[in-house]
């Protein structure tokens, strides 16, 4: 899995064998919180929490963006202030699926009076296939936009762009049926 930074998520083994076992039973692993913390390492595979959390939220937004990708967002609110140098990918069960870090690399800073807004693309290739889903917390950010959002969005400022056209047309005529009434009375 790599995030769009290209950083390399490494899949815990818990985390793996929790998706098998899901996926032979006809589930899927949920996806449900990111978390965050300031130790920057080289992760393992046998990992089953971050060196340091800090913080942890729900996913905001979640977008499908292929066969075996997705693109999430989450948003922390809290009055921590730390470099980010650790993340954590957890399933609903309370298991650690992933964990990004690098050693002595700060990925964000979270600082204490203003919101974290992290968004991730996680290529789902190295996972069983169809084997996680994503559970949305309840605040949504509406900041990943699909194609048919931006066409549409596209479309709309064509409409608008055709209206105030017309609109300048429709006051030039005026004025000079204007000034035409008032050379004519």
């Amino acid at each position: 899995m790599s995030t769009n930074e290209g950083y390399a998520v490494t899949i815990t083994a818990h985390g793996l064998s929790e998706l098998i076992s899901a996926k032979e039973q006809g589930m899927k692993g949920r996806i449900k919180w990111i978390s965050f913390g300031d130790r920057a390492y080289t992760p393992s595979v046998n990992q089953r929490r971050l060196q340091n959390e800090i913080d942890r939220a729900t996913i905001s937004e979640y977008v499908d963006v292929g066969t075996s990708a997705l693109k999430m967002t989450a948003k922390v609110e809290s009055g921590n202030e730390y470099a980010v140098r650790e993340i954590g990918f957890w399933l609903d069960t309370g298991t650690l699926l992933g964990v990004i870090s690098v050693p002595n690399k700060t990925l964000n800073y979270k600082t204490a009076t203003t919101s974290l807004i992290q968004i991730f693309t996680l290529d789902l290739s190295v996972l069983p296939s169809s084997s996680v889903e994503v559970v949305i917390g309840i605040e949504n950010l509406n900041i990943l936009i699909d194609t048919q959002m931006m066409s549409d969005a596209v479309a709309f400022c064509r409409s608008q762009l055709t209206q105030t056209k017309q609109l300048f047309a429709h006051l030039k005529l005026s004025e000079r049926v204007q000034k035409m009434e008032l050379s004519n009375g």
